[in-house]
C-alpha cells in the first residue's frame, strides 16, 4: 500500500470518529426535538426506533474508522511514531485514531442508549 493511500486512511480514521458522534448527537436531538415540540406531533416519529437507528449506524461507522486506523497500524507495524516525517507521522496519527475511536464509540453508545432509556417529553 502506498503512502498516499495510508495518509488517506489514517485521516479517515482521525477525523472519522469526531464527525460520527457530532452528527449522531445532533441528529438526536433533532428527533427528540421533533417528537416533543407541537410541530412535529404529526409526523409519527417514534424516538426510541429512531435513537436506535441512529445509534446502530454511528456505531458501524466509528467501527469502521477504527478498521481504517487498524489498518494503518497495521501497514506500518515496522516503523515508529518517532520515525522521520512521512511514515513516523502516518503511524502517529494512527495511533492517536486507534485511541479516540474507542472514546468516541463509548460515548456514541452512552448518548443512544441515554436517548432510549431516558423519558424523552417533559413539561418544565
Amino acid at each position: 500500500m502506498t503512502l498516499r493511500r495510508l495518509g488517506v486512511l489514517q485521516w479517515v480514521g482521525l477525523l472519522g470518529g469526531g464527525a460520527v458522534w457530532w452528527s449522531q448527537h445532533l441528529v438526536g436531538l433533532g428527533v427528540t426535538s421533533a417528537e416533543c415540540n407541537a410541530g412535529g406531533a404529526g409526523w409519527g416519529i417514534d424516538n426510541d426506533l429512531w435513537q436506535g437507528a441512529i445509534l446502530g449506524v454511528s456505531a458501524l461507522l466509528v467501527v469502521a474508522a477504527g478498521g481504517a486506523a487498524a489498518a494503518v497500524l497495521v501497514r506500518t507495524r515496522g516503523t515508529s511514531y518517532e520515525d522521520p516525517p512521512a511514515p513516523g507521522r502516518i503511524r502517529f496519527f494512527a495511533v492517536a485514531a486507534a485511541v479516540a475511536n474507542v472514546i468516541f464509540l463509548s460515548i456514541i453508545l452512552l448518548d443512544g442508549v441515554a436517548s432510549i432509556v431516558s423519558v424523552t417529553c417533559r413539561q418544565s
